[in-house]
Parts: C-alpha cells; sequence; structure tokens
C-alpha cells in the first residue's frame, strides 16, 4: 500500500508538471484555456477565474489542460482558440509539456547531489577485479582477479561507479576493456551474453571485492530454516575458505538441490550449519534466500558543485536515454530491458524507502524518461502532434481530419501493445 501510494503521488506530481508546462504556454500565447485540472474524473471543487475553471478532480494521476477549440467541432476559429494560432505557436504549446519535464528533472537533480547520495562504498573505489564469475563475458575475454579497469571503450574510468554505469546500460554488450596487468595494458571486448539481456541490464561477471557477511535472510527459505542470521560473516562452504560474497554465491547457485555446509562466523563464534539451495525456476540456479550486507557512505556537495554534478548527470541520463531508445529502435537491445507501470511502482517505492535523496533522484529520472518519451514522432504523443504541425507547415494546410484520427488509432494502438509487453516484463521480474 505504502508503494502504491507513493507511486500515485510521484506520478501526479510529473503528469501535473507536463500538463502545467502546456497551460503556461497556451495562456503566453493567448489561447483560451478552459479547463485546468489536478487531477481526473469527478470534479470535488473547483473556482471560475476569468475564463478558466481551476479543479481538483478525483482520480490524483496527473491533471489536464483543456484550450479552446482543442476539439475542432465545437472550434469556432475565434483569435483566441487553438486552431487559429500559427503553426509555431502551436508547437510551442505542444512541446511545452515534456520540456518542462525535461526542465524539472535538471532542477531536481542538484538538489539531489545537495542533500547527500546515499551510494554503496565499494563505487568509489579504484576498479579493480575480485571475482570473475564462471562462463561469464568477462571471463571468456580473458579478464582476470586482480586486473584495474583503466578504459572502457576508449573512455577513462577511475572507479566502480564508472564501470557499472556503462555496463548496466549496455545489455548487449560490445565493450572494448582496457585493463592494467603488472606492468602492462590488456585490451579485452565484453561480447554479448544472453545473461544480461534477459534481466534487462549489461552483465560482465567482473566483480569488485565484497565482504561475504549476510545483510538481509529471507523468510521462508532454507538459510532461515538452517539458522543464519543478518550480520554472520561466512567463513567456509563445504570445508573451502571464502575470500568475498560472490564466491558465496557462484557455489549456492551451481548446486541447487545439493545439501551444503556453512560455516559462519557470529561475534566470536563459529557456527556451521547444513543447507540445500532449491532452485529458482525462472533464473535457472541454486538459491538460499540470503543478500549480501553493503557498506553505504553518504555523498554531499556544496552549492555549486552540487548543481555542476547534477547539471552533468541530468545531461547523462538524457544522453543515455536517448542511446537506449535509438538501440531499441535498430533492435540492437531487447524489448525485454523495459519495465512498464509495475517495475515503476516498485522502484518508486523502493527510492521512497532508501532515502529522501534517492526518492528525488527517482523522481528526476522519471520525469526526464517522460519528458523524452513524450518527444517522440508518435501520434497521440506530444512527438506526434509536431509531425502533424511540420506537415501542415510544408503543405500550406492542416492534415485530413480522417488520416490524423487513423494516425492516432495506429499510435495508441501501438502504445496499448507496448504497455502489453513491458507490463508482462515486470510480471516476469516480480516472479524472478
Amino acid at each position: 500500500m505504502y508503494t502504491i501510494i507513493i507511486f500515485t503521488i510521484c506520478l501526479g506530481i510529473l503528469i501535473f508538471v507536463h500538463e502545467f508546462g502546456h497551460f503556461i504556454m497556451a495562456r503566453l500565447k493567448g489561447i483560451r484555456v478552459l479547463k485546468f485540472s489536478l487531477g481526473f474524473g469527478p470534479k470535488i471543487i473547483g473556482k471560475k477565474v476569468g475564463d478558466t475553471e481551476y479543479v481538483i478532480s478525483a482520480l490524483p494521476l496527473g491533471g489536464y489542460v483543456k484550450m479552446a477549440g482543442e476539439n475542432l467541432e465545437e472550434a469556432t476559429m475565434a483569435p483566441d482558440e487553438f486552431p487559429s494560432k500559427s503553426v509555431g505557436d502551436r508547437a510551442s504549446v505542444v512541446l511545452a509539456g515534456p520540456v518542462m519535464n525535461i526542465i524539472i528533472a535538471f532542477l531536481l537533480m542538484p538538489l539531489v547531489f545537495l542533500i547527500g547520495i546515499k551510494m554503496p562504498a565499494f563505487l568509489e573505489k579504484s576498479p579493480v577485479v575480485a571475482w570473475i564469475e564462471e562462463g561469464s563475458p568477462a571471463q571468456m575475454a580473458g579478464i582476470l582477479v586482480g586486473d584495474r579497469i583503466i578504459k572502457i571503450d576508449g573512455k577513462p574510468v577511475s572507479n566502480w561507479e564508472d564501470v557499472t554505469t556503462v555496463i548496466s546500460t549496455r545489455p548487449e554488450l560490445g565493450i572494448k576493456i582496457d585493463v592494467e596487468r603488472g606492468d602492462s595494458v590488456q585490451e579485452a571486448v565484453l561480447k554479448n551474453n544472453d545473461k544480461g539481456s534477459k534481466a534487462g541490464s549489461g552483465y560482465a561477471g567482473m566483480l569488485p571485492d565484497m565482504p561475504a557477511v549476510i545483510g538481509k535472510v529471507s523468510k521462508g527459505y532454507p538459510a532461515e530454516r538452517a539458522g543464519f542470521r543478518a550480520g554472520d560473516r561466512i567463513v567456509e562452504v563445504d570445508n573451502n575458505t571464502v575470500v568475498n560474497w560472490y564466491q558465496v554465491s557462484s557455489y549456492i547457485r551451481s548446486n541447487a538441490g545439493k545439501e551444503l555446509t556453512l560455516t559462519v562466523k557470529r561475534d566470536e563464534q563459529k557456527v556451521t550449519a547444513k543447507v540445500t539451495p532449491v532452485k529458482d525456476e525462472t533464473a535457472g540456479h541454486g538459491i538460499i534466500g540470503i543478500m549480501n550486507r553493503q557498506e553505504t557512505i553518504v555523498r554531499k556537495f556544496g552549492l555549486i558543485d552540487s548543481v555542476k554534478h547534477g547539471i552533468s548527470k541530468a545531461l547523462e541520463l538524457t544522453l543515455l536515454t536517448v542511446d537506449v531508445l535509438k538501440r531499441l529502435v535498430s533492435m540492437n537491445i531487447s524489448i525485454e530491458t523495459l519495465g512498464g507501470p509495475i517495475m515503476i511502482a516498485k522502484l518508486t517505492g523502493e527510492a521512497a524507502q532508501s532515502g529522501f535523496s534517492d526518492l528525488i533522484a527517482f523522481l528526476a529520472f522519471l520525469s526526464l524518461q517522460l519528458g523524452v518519451l513524450n518527444l517522440l514522432p508518435i501520434p497521440v504523443l506530444d512527438g506526434g502532434w509536431v509531425v502533424f504541425l511540420i506537415i501542415e507547415k510544408i503543405k500550406g494546410s492542416p492534415l485530413n481530419r480522417k488520416t490524423m484520427e487513423v494516425a492516432q488509432t495506429v499510435g495508441f494502438a501501438l502504445l496499448i501493445m507496448l504497455i502489453i509487453v513491458v507490463s508482462y516484463n515486470d510480471i516476469l521480474r516480480v516472479f524472478r
């Protein structure tokens, strides 16, 4: 319920900001606005000021703007109606919604750095490889434990944050890695791997140092039944000494149905228990229901640095979003990587529980996504309306209404299909 409430509030804010962009630009262009509603559905309360009725509606999922003449059947072509304005004025009104979402993202992101960012401590550490997963792209590329990553696709990297940012947004991989090995520099190419594509994010299998400390034990799983607790440090698995978390994880994943002996250090005592991993049918590997404990740090910045880092991060996210869209269109990335309403709601709830800074960052990211996606040239989206207006400008007259209706119907059908697909992806992720 908490997740649903937070998601509803955040989505409502973002859509309201979008509609406010349309509203303010319409007023600036001298277009009569009949109604500006906060929310949808039945009116709860409203007040008319001048020509505009300001309304609070029952469903708090955003809002809408109704402009005079927006419905062509009701248009009288009065000077203050939407259709009577120039193509440029109408385009500015249409574009104002997504542009407002993008502006809000650029305003929110510096606030995140000012409040402080909570992040895993290892992200600030030098990208020295501490573990290579069996059969991973990193292993196949010849990367070894102890290698220090110095460049990715020719761009220098200084910490694990740089590395994970690139890899997580490249499910298809094909990334060139330069590593420092002793006194020499070696070059390797991470090739595509089905595991990354199915997960919806890049997977390399080269990992930082991570202590084998249990952070969470899931109820109803073998680890809980065996008596393991949060805070236990795993020191042995089947009498083999453990040096990091990935060693434990890899062993458990590859031994579904086989009884294992785990030894943990709890306070000053050693506790040994037997546990049998169960097979996760969707993921196809063994699990016992434990998560690792990650050390986190909060990084804060001054006002000027917050603005610089915030704008830089917003630009980076914008370019990543555009890059992902380009690769989707060119079919270089699977549609399985996309998340829909369920995943967005889940991530919103997790961000809210993680802290105010994380929630603001996620809100900024969503606003950016909403803005960029609405610029796509698909009928029913703002970008589609801009295409109609460009065609009108070129041919000197509006498109045939029937043509526009057909195009919008096709666009709406495509949008519904996309929502169904990403929702299906979400459901699969939830069960995984």
